[in-house]
């Protein structure tokens, strides 16, 4: 039997309710887990009530990503086997004790010194940060990165991931908090959005008037023009997320005047359609981790009995870093 915290209707996560449910039978190509660490995402909310690119009918659990230890080993796996202990990019079952997993691109093996908070929040906005800034955003050393939302749990991953590859960052976050967690993450300068007239202003007096070479934006909003301001010649804007709710428009023309590129950035898929590009972008993340030089920051941590209000801090823009989930030993 599986403990889990299960979606009852597409309303939020008021409609969570913790459940005893039965083990779902193991695949061929699967691997069943025993769950230590679940974190929440900005997806996991909006799956709850039918936001999400990807809608699910309840009931469901959900949940995106998760670390723990393997208990079950299906014949057609390769290079896996029980008793490893690993982190997964699952989609959705995470917040429950125990989940299915499909390697080998959704499944890695976990660095011996990482604990499994840390793991469980790593896998989306580590590989979301490295996909987008390296392998989308071609992100060169001696460059520069305004990161938006740079305190949620995808921009505090980026800050770490362009400092380890050798660029400047510029971070933006809302009020004092989120800022002084920023500078804390590495940031070689923090604006913060609820004090500041111009982004695209602030931007250039922070780059001797160039711009930055690169826009990571989590936030999205209705309007995109100052963070497109905000890029120097051959910028490349990338398209995180839309935590602010709204899709921003964008006109053609705007990519004209300093020849931007406007890049998206899908993470999820492409480790599906490309799993050896994301082994190697894993080699490295867990290289630099080794090294000191990308560590998740957790802010908050609920057992499973609260996945509800978990989920709450993160859509109501209350997180500081990652929102984890404990399960019962």
């Amino acid at each position: 039997m599986t403990l889990a915290a299960v979606c009852t209707e597409l309303s939020g996560e008021g409609a969570i309710e913790l459940q005893t449910r039965d083990a779902a039978p193991l695949g061929p190509a699967s691997v069943r887990i025993a769950v230590r660490a679940a974190s929440v995402n900005f997806p996991d909310v909006l799956m709850t009530r039918g936001l999400y690119q990807a809608r699910l009918e309840p009931p469901f659990v959900p949940g995106t990503e998760c670390a723990g230890v393997i208990t079950e080993v299906g014949p057609d796996v390769p290079g896996l086997a029980v008793g490893d202990r690993v982190l997964t990019l699952c989609g959705s079952g995470a917040f429950a004790t125990e989940v299915l997993a499909t390697p080998p691109a959704q499944v890695h093996r976990m660095p011996d010194t990482m604990p499994f908070d840390e793991a469980a929040s790593f896998n989306l906005t580590y590989g979301t940060g490295y996909h987008g800034l390296i392998r989308r955003g071609g992100l060169r050393a001696g460059e520069s990165v305004v990161v938006t939302g740079a305190s949620g749990g995808c921009g505090s991953a980026a800050i770490q991931i362009a400092k380890a590859a050798g660029a400047t960052v510029i971070a933006v976050a809302g009020g004092a908090e989120k800022c002084d967690l920023a500078r804390k993450l590495g940031a070689d300068a923090v604006l913060d959005h609820q004090t500041i007239d111009s982004l695209s202003a602030a931007v250039k007096e922070h780059t001797d008037g160039r711009g930055a070479d690169v826009v990571f934006d989590t936030v999205g909003g209705p309007d995109a023009r100052e963070p497109l301001r905000s890029l120097a010649w051959n910028g490349r804007y990338l398209v995180i997320g839309f935590a602010a709710g709204d899709i921003p428009t964008i006109k053609a023309n705007q990519t004209i005047l300093k020849s931007i590129s406007i890049v998206g950035v899908a993470y999820g898929m492409s480790a599906i359609i490309d799993p050896k590009a994301n082994l190697e972008d894993f080699a490295q993340l867990f290289d630099w981790y080794g090294q000191g030089k990308v560590t998740p920051a957790i802010g908050h941590r609920f057992p499973l009995a609260e996945a509800a209000e978990a989920m709450r801090t993160v859509f109501e823009r209350r997180a500081l870093g990652k929102v984890v989930i404990e399960m019962p030993e």
